[in-house]
């Protein structure tokens, strides 16, 4: 009995291996070489965030581009990259054996001044140096946290000054938002931080943090109520009434 199932085994891997090997085989070995790939990588003049992506390797193969932030399977395309910086555009075609890719490097030279033209983003997040936002505890009211009538700029309902902040434990907290490279967002708390993204939309004038929260926050997407170079006012939206935040530029004084 003990040899049966040995030999058993035995017949069960020989079958094993066989059908590994011929299903390899039958993958084949890619039907081009890297050095047959033709494409192209190109930037606007003038305009370096445009670029210009065009595939030309010959035997109908579906490209699959990649690059940060998105991707493309068009054989012509045109895509934005917001930011400054360095990218490595990679190309691949799939084969019968499988992908050939390759990849070129460009620089963007700056962020793109018409993605950023709204001044919104300007007074927000300062560009790629950033800016940062504290508690505006010296408000003239004093009163710097809490909620009121769906109109209103300041607490008038349920007001909190920094005598709340402190019982909280939170009055030292700070919120930085910057273009360097990405729409960035960190938020320190005592000297712990927490990095994050944010989307704004400046039409609707509304700003989500995605991985983080304002100070105090509820991961709401807050409505900017107020926003020139020194003050910053969040509101959470309500029917009738709204939560209201009242923030000032780091070093600012009333």
């Amino acid at each position: 009995m003990k040899n049966y199932i040995i030999l058993s085994l035995l017949v069960l891997a020989c079958a094993f291996t066989a059908c590994t090997k011929e299903d390899s085989e039958s993958m084949g070995s890619p039907t081009i070489a890297q050095s047959s790939l033709k494409f192209s990588v190109t930037q606007k003049s003038g305009y370096d965030n445009i670029i210009y992506l065009n595939s030309q390797t010959s035997g109908g193969y579906i490209p699959f581009w990649q690059y940060t932030g998105g991707f493309s399977k068009k054989m012509l395309d045109t895509i934005n990259l917001p930011f400054a910086g360095n990218y490595w555009i990679r190309y691949t075609v799939y084969t019968p054996g499988g992908p050939v890719g390759d990849s070129t490097k460009i620089t963007v030279s700056e962020n793109d001044p018409e993605y950023f033209s709204n001044a919104t983003w300007n007074l927000l997040a300062n560009g790629a140096n950033g800016r940062t936002w504290v508690w505006a505890s010296d408000v003239p009211t004093l009163y710097c946290y809490g909620n009121g009538p769906g109109d209103a700029l300041t607490p008038a309902w349920w007001t909190n000054g920094l005598s709340y902040l402190v019982e909280k434990g939170v009055q030292n907290d700070e919120m930085t938002f910057d273009l360097n490279g990405a729409k960035n967002f960190t938020f320190n708390h005592n000297g712990t931080l927490t990095k994050a993204i944010f989307e704004l939309d400046t039409t609707a004038q509304k700003v989500k943090i995605t991985g983080s929260d304002i100070s105090l926050g509820t991961k709401a997407t807050y409505t900017i109520a107020k926003l020139n170079d020194n003050e910053l006012t969040l509101v959470e939206q309500g029917d009738g009434w709204r939560n209201i935040w009242l923030f000032k530029r780091k070093g600012y004084s009333y």
